[in-house]
């Protein structure tokens, strides 16, 4: 509607420069009067002149107003009122331009206070840099969690702790890691993302104070493992205290005195039997000293290409006699050309740590089975062995990765946790799900 104005507005002048051109030249050849097409001729210029006024006046107004954008200046205000009541339709455009501009600029700049409020207030710290090191944002947490200054550059983090900025040098994008700052000897989590934005490359790290919550943990893993070592210590230690006890009171008269004369056959079969108990018993605990010893000594794997489908096939073969009648299906979708990154002993000993613990769990069931399967999830391999045996009790099921846990009478229960152990080795992991169907547990590596 605006332009259609300017179209007739022009159109009119050119038409009244036309009518004047035309009295001009009909006036010099049909009147004898000189004034006549001399003042036609004037006025013809004067219309130009107009014209030209008029059309470098819209340049103008429309250069000023996308000025405004170029300056973020909304304010402007054009007079819409023109020639008494009626309204110039293009600068009532321009207004309403303007208008929805500086709302959007004004909700824009309400979102980025709000964020901006949110971001000094949370406790999470949070720096984020562009490609060439310069920060572009570092909250107030950052610092306080760092024990550092606001930075204009990231790289500045290694004037005030070099360990520090090496660790997050080292960070792959979206890997997870945690630090100990020498500045504020806080445990950290951090993690880094990288993404793009208004064609600018950004990375933004994230730091969250994760101290309190591991020494809750460590102080709830220390509690588990004080509780399991007092039961087997406790369980060893008291019937060998009865024991010489009872053979205290056989050895010794009424008076308390050691018997001079010949023990009584009985009595040397009591002492005899309670002497062999105590050797089990001392064996046992020194069994499970000793296995608390090979517990604490992380295992160090030495990573090779293995063939997976041919690795199942080996270990199997090899434990077959143990598996008492329980058959045991490999995925077919398992290629025999698959090579996985680990060390072999070490997984060995983990798979058939999980085939002994399936099949003592469905010793005596109808049908038993095991299924193994193998895919990939976020780039991870997932092998998974599941058995139809009674399941897990939910009650302890947070329990069997607990160090010297364990629910049968015999063992020391460290075959799930030094399990565990290994799989950290590998940089994987081992969880398990249980259900009143079976038992699944998934190695992830």
């Amino acid at each position: 509607m605006a332009f259609n104005r300017f179209s007739i507005l022009v159109a009119i002048r050119l038409v009244l420069i036309g009518a004047t051109m035309f009295a001009g030249i009909w006036s010099f050849f049909e009147t004898d009067s000189y004034m006549s097409p001399i003042g036609f001729s004037v006025l013809t210029l004067a219309q130009f002149g107009m014209l030209f006024y008029f059309i470098n006046q819209t340049r103008k107004d429309l250069l000023v107003f996308f000025k405004s954008f170029d300056n973020r200046d909304f304010n402007k205000a054009y007079t819409e009122h023109v020639w008494g009541q009626s309204k110039d339709e293009l600068k009532v455009a321009f207004n309403n331009v303007l208008k929805t501009f500086k709302t959007l600029s004004l909700e824009r700049e309400e979102q980025y206070q709000y964020l901006k409020l949110i971001n000094e207030h949370v406790s999470v710290g949070l720096i984020s840099y562009k490609s060439d090191g310069r920060i572009d944002l570092m909250n107030k947490s950052a610092s306080q969690l760092l024990g550092v200054p606001p930075l204009g550059k990231v790289n500045q983090l290694e004037n005030h702790d070099p360990v520090l900025w090496e660790q997050i040098q080292s960070l792959a994008v979206g890997e997870q890691t945690v630090i100990v700052p020498t500045t504020s000897k806080r445990k950290l989590a951090v993690a880094n993302k990288r993404f793009k934005l208004a064609e600018e490359d950004y990375t933004l790290i994230s730091f969250q104070d994760i101290s309190a919550e591991l020494e809750e943990r460590e102080m709830d893993a220390w509690q588990k493992l004080i509780r399991v070592l007092t039961h087997e210590i406790m369980n060893s230690v008291t019937p060998v205290v009865s024991l010489t006890t009872a053979v205290k009171m056989i050895m010794q008269d009424e008076k308390g005195k050691l018997k001079a004369e010949a023990l009584p056959r009985e009595d040397l079969e009591d002492v005899f039997k309670s002497m062999v108990a105590i050797e089990k018993r001392g064996q046992g605990l020194l069994g499970f000293v000793k296995a608390y010893r090979d517990y604490t000594r992380p295992p160090v794997p030495e990573i090779a290409r293995v063939n997976l489908f041919s690795w199942l096939n080996d270990t199997l073969q090899i434990y077959k006699t143990e598996m008492d009648g329980v058959t045991v299906n490999i995925d077919r979708n398992i290629a025999e050309d698959h090579f996985i990154e680990v060390d072999e002993k070490l997984m060995s000993q983990v798979f058939i740590n999980l085939l002994k613990n399936a099949a003592e769990a469905m010793k005596g069931m109808e049908s038993p089975h095991i299924d193994i399967s193998a895919n990939y999830i976020d780039e991870k391999m997932h092998l998974s062995i599941t058995d139809n045996g009674p399941g897990i009790p939910l009650n302890i099921l947070d329990e069997v990765f607990v160090p010297f846990f364990t629910t049968k009478t015999e063992g020391n229960g460290i075959g799930l946790s030094l399990s565990k152990q290994i799989m950290k080795a590998h940089r994987g992991d081992i969880t398990v799900e249980s259900g009143s169907l079976g038992t699944k547990f998934t190695l992830k590596v």
